[in-house]
């Protein structure tokens, strides 16, 4: 049996974030609480992530960096992304994810066409966190936690003053000065390993090597190491080990299988090692994660 992973995949997401008649959805995301961590996964619509507490480490593309209270971070469409808690801390977010329609994608205006489709396509680059330092944060911040109370209030009246928010945020986070050096021939580690992390998504309870792993993106293992160190800040193994855990999470909160069965088919051959697993990535037992 296959456990689907619900809060994330490993690349594209299965969760439908938006429809033509309400285009977007509003995530509270609390980590470990809810789950372990958001492992990296893309999706086809845009994200604003605004950080209520604790602190985290975000990837983004190739980018690494760490969140705190307060900080803003925007995620475009069909990027590889994942969170993480910081040692011993949790983090709480709040994730709005919305499709690109809210921004005009479908008009041929002069605006959609220089300044969103860019966005989409990767030809424009803008730098993703805003925090206190930021020039622009107090209006960056504020116009964020409008854009949360119109979602969270989810009417067609509030949904007006949604979309033009959005739209003077985007008009913020694309002032020269916010435009990042991304250069078209840049290296892009997780473009490289993203045939594996697919692979990982829909395979994870099957045996996985690292050379299989290696032929999927057509490089050597070593450069297929350090490629997949660098975009998602462990090693492949952890990684799937991550994943392998979070379908765990889903099966013992939503099925009655006993463990051991979950346990072998998320990828685990041996009963021991996946308690030993589950206890270091969620804090408790995964009999004592079904009674929460």
């Amino acid at each position: 049996m296959k456990y689907t992973i619900v809060a994330s995949q490993g690349n594209k997401e299965q969760r439908q974030h938006s429809s033509s008649l309400v285009p977007y959805s509003i995530y509270d995301c609390h980590i470990p609480d809810s789950f372990p961590n958001v492992p990296m996964h893309w999706h086809n619509e845009f994200e604003i992530d605004y950080v209520l507490q604790g602190k985290g480490d975000f990837i983004c593309g190739d980018e690494h960096f760490p969140v705190s209270h307060g900080d803003v971070i925007m995620i475009p469409p069909n990027m590889l992304h994942a969170a993480y808690p910081s040692s011993n801390r949790k983090l709480h977010y709040i994730a709005f994810v919305f499709h690109a329609s809210m921004l005009g994608l479908e008009s041929n205006d002069r605006s959609s066409t220089h300044c969103i489709r860019p966005l989409i396509t990767g030809q424009l680059r803008v730098n993703m966190k805003y925090d206190l330092g930021h020039p622009d944060y107090s209006v960056i911040h504020s116009l964020t936690e409008t854009i949360i109370s119109c979602a969270n209030k989810n009417n067609p009246y509030d949904d007006l003053l949604l979309k033009s928010v959005l739209l003077q945020l985007y008009w913020y986070f694309e002032k020269n000065d916010n435009l990042s050096s991304f250069q078209g021939n840049d290296i892009s580690y997780s473009s490289l390993i993203r045939p594996a992390l697919e692979y990982m998504t829909y395979c994870y309870m099957d045996s996985i090597t690292i050379g299989g792993l290696a032929a999927k993106c057509a490089i050597s293992s070593s450069h297929f190491m350090n490629s997949f160190k660098k975009a998602v800040g462990c090693s492949a193994i952890e990684f799937l080990t991550h994943l392998r855990i979070k379908a765990a999470c889903t099966a013992l909160t939503e099925t009655t299988d006993d463990i051991s069965t979950i346990s072998y088919s998320c990828g685990f051959n041996n009963l021991s090692n996946f308690n030993k697993q589950f206890k270091k990535i969620t804090g408790s037992s995964p009999r004592e994660y079904r009674k929460r």
